[in-house]
């Protein structure tokens, strides 16, 4: 009789403890390591790059089959999804529950999930191995929800071959280490580019939309030292001294036709403009534009032009996170495709190198033979305050390049414009928290 009151009591407790379990937000069903998981993962079209897989489809096809080549009891369903529908997708997916396991994207998306509580913290990586910046874009409320692969600055470009032929390279930074030069030295060049081929734009300010328009904001920001945002990413604050000094320059050079005529045209128009030698210079550009847009000619990046002598720019992070489908065992299959895809001997350094990105982790350069991909990678330490993470973000991005369309077209001054702008700014903060 004690024996059958002991295993009674046994499995009433049993009971209690598995039932105390199931509560809270999600219902979660435990892992077997040793069960057949199925996991979902989407991804843009980024792993382009790759010596052998040109098509990112493909590549992620031949990652796959690695993968579960070493975890046979994970397979691995696959979608690729597009730059231009991607984001409504995923969207759609969230509501209907049916969230991809893995999805590869940049903190922009990712941190507005974090703070709706959809995604599986990455408790189990070793952030001190990390670029600060980068986990700083990846993290909310100090967890990392983003494992950062790969980073990139947006910089400047110049078509050097173009430059060369109207005799003005001379006037580039290009004899310095690190390539940095003053509003006045910018300036004489742009005004040389002009004197010497009124047809050319010597560089192309564009302000239709929020296509590309973390280049517009960058170039007024840097030049008299300024930012969008402060460090701490918690308000706006490019309507300062600097901000504005910097906007009454952007006015004033275009009217002069120094920045050509982009009231009306986007990122891609510039960057196309810059590809067909229409303009000498960009101020939209990266390591993965530059594949795209300077083919056949020989460019060079540069940095923005700023007063201090020393550039801060917006940059590209990306990398994967995982969605909390409510089922512990997917998200530990999850986890360790991740793990693969950044860490493995053979397919975490070949994954980046499909990227085109540089390196989140600390002390992995020189990974790329091109001088200037060495020049890129060497800004790391300049990037600035990642505030594509801050509350109400896609809201602000209508509110600048509207703003800035006011100021060329004489409908509003610098300074009006800006303080309009950081006060509306400031108000999608408030409305999205």
């Amino acid at each position: 009789m004690r024996k059958i009151n002991k295993i009674l009591a046994v499995i009433t407790t049993t009971a209690i403890v598995l039932t105390g379990c199931v509560g809270g937000k999600k219902e979660e069903k435990t892992s077997d390591p040793n069960q057949k998981v199925e996991i979902t993962y989407w991804d843009f079209p980024q792993f382009t790059k790759d010596k052998e897989f040109t098509k990112t489809e493909d590549y992620d096809a031949a990652l796959i089959k690695a993968f579960e080549e070493k975890h046979p009891n994970i397979k691995v369903n696959y979608q690729k999804i597009e730059f231009t529908d991607g984001p409504a997708k995923i969207e759609t997916a969230i509501q209907s529950k049916t969230a991809p396991d893995v999805i590869y994207d940049a903190p922009g998306r990712v941190i507005s999930w974090a703070a709706k509580d959809l995604l599986v913290p990455l408790d189990n990586v070793d952030t001190s191995k990390l670029n600060d910046a980068a986990v700083k874009a990846s993290t909310y409320k100090d967890k990392l929800y983003m494992y950062p692969q790969g980073v990139a600055p947006f910089l400047m470009g110049v078509n050097k071959d173009l430059t060369d032929k109207l005799g003005v390279s001379h006037l580039l930074p290009l004899d310095k280490a690190d390539r940095s030069w003053t509003v006045e030295e910018y300036e004489k060049f742009l005004r040389a580019v002009k004197e010497k081929d009124p047809n050319i734009n010597p560089a192309l300010f564009y302000t239709k939309s929020q296509a590309g328009d973390q280049g517009p904001r960058a170039f007024v920001s840097n030049l008299y030292n300024s930012w969008i945002t402060d460090k701490d990413i918690t308000k706006y604050t490019i309507n300062d001294e600097n901000g504005v000094k910097g906007l009454e320059w952007v006015k004033k050079a275009y009217d002069d036709g120094l920045l050509g005529q982009g009231v009306a045209l986007e990122g891609k128009d510039a960057l196309e403009s810059f590809k067909s030698g229409r303009a000498a210079t960009t101020i939209l550009f990266s390591p993965g534009t530059a594949a795209s847009h300077a083919s056949g000619f020989n460019y060079k990046f540069l940095p923005f032009p700023n007063s201090g002598g020393k550039a801060q720019y917006e940059y590209l992070v990306a990398g994967p996170a995982i969605f909390d489908n409510g089922d512990k065992a997917k998200a530990d299959a999850a986890k360790k495709f991740v793990d693969f895809m950044i860490n493995d001997k053979d397919w975490g350094k070949r994954t980046l190198l499909a990227s085109g990105n540089f390196s989140a982790k600390k002390g992995e350069t020189g990974l790329y033979d091109s001088e200037e991909l060495k020049f890129a990678e060497s800004l790391t330490e300049q990037y600035g305050p990642y505030y594509n993470t801050i509350p109400g973000f896609a809201k602000m991005r209508p509110l600048w390049f509207n703003m800035v369309q006011g100021v060329l077209n004489g409908k509003t001054t610098p300074k009006e414009g800006l303080d309009k702008f950081v006060s509306d700014a400031d108000k999608t903060i408030k409305e999205a928290l």
